[in-house]
C-alpha cells in the first residue's frame, strides 16, 4: 500500500497488467517467508492473486516499521518500487503476513516488455501517478491527522485487514503505539 487510499489500482489497470505477467507460473509464498530482503537488488515486480503480504523498513533507530500491506485486490502489485526502477538495493523487505500465492516478472523481463508495448508503457506511467498520489496522501495522513483519525481512516478504509493483521502491525504502519491504537479502537 504505497498509498492511504482504500484502492491503488483499479481492476481495469491490475487486468491489463495481469495479461503481461500471463505465462508465468504463480508461486506460493509461506507466512513468515520473504519475497524481497534487506540490501537485495530487487528485480521482481509481482500481483498478489491470494494472501497477505507487507513490506518492511527499518529507522535510523534501528526500529522496524511497516510501510504497506498488499491485499486482494485492491493493493495487488507487489514490489520495492524505488529499487525496482532504480537497480539500487532494497531499504525495505517484504514478507508473506499470510500464505500467499502470486505471479512475477523479473526486472529484465519487465524492461523487454515495455520497450516492445506502447500500452504498457502508458499503463506504467498511470501506474507511477497514482502511486505518487497514494505516497503523498499517505504523506499527509502522517503528518496532519491525529492518532485517532488515522484509525478512524484505516478502519474506514480497510476494515478487512483489522481482522487479519495483528493490532501492533497496523499500530506500525499508521505510526502511533500499540495501546494507542487498542484504545483508540475500542471506542469505535
Amino acid at each position: 500500500m504505497s498509498g492511504y487510499s482504500s484502492k491503488i489500482f483499479d481492476h481495469s489497470t491490475l487486468n491489463q497488467l495481469k495479461k503481461y505477467f500471463a505465462k508465468q507460473a504463480p508461486i506460493s509464498v509461506k507466512k513468515g517467508e520473504t519475497f524481497l530482503a534487506y540490501g537485495e537488488p530487487n528485480q521482481k515486480l509481482g500481483i498478489l492473486l491470494d494472501g497477505l503480504m507487507y513490506a518492511t523498513y527499518v529507522s535510523e533507530n534501528g526500529q522496524e516499521w511497516i510501510s504497506r500491506f498488499f491485499y486482494t485486490p485492491d493493493n495487488a502489485i507487489v514490489s520495492s518500487h524505488d529499487s525496482f526502477l532504480s537497480g539500487d538495493n532494497s531499504v525495505e523487505a517484504i514478507r508473506a503476513y499470510e500464505d500467499s500465492l502470486l505471479i512475477f516478472i523479473t526486472k529484465t523481463e519487465f524492461d523487454q516488455m515495455l520497450a516492445s508495448s506502447s500500452e504498457l508503457q502508458a499503463l506504467v506511467r498511470r501506474m507511477a501517478e497514482e502511486s505518487y498520489v497514494n505516497a503523498m496522501k499517505r504523506v499527509h495522513m502522517l503528518q496532519s491527522l491525529t492518532a485517532s483519525q488515522r484509525v478512524k481512516r484505516f478502519v474506514k478504509e480497510h476494515g478487512d485487514l483489522v481482522s487479519r493483521v495483528q493490532r501492533q502491525h497496523i499500530a506500525s504502519y499508521l505510526g502511533i503505539h500499540r495501546n494507542i491504537f487498542t484504545r483508540i479502537l475500542n471506542k469505535i
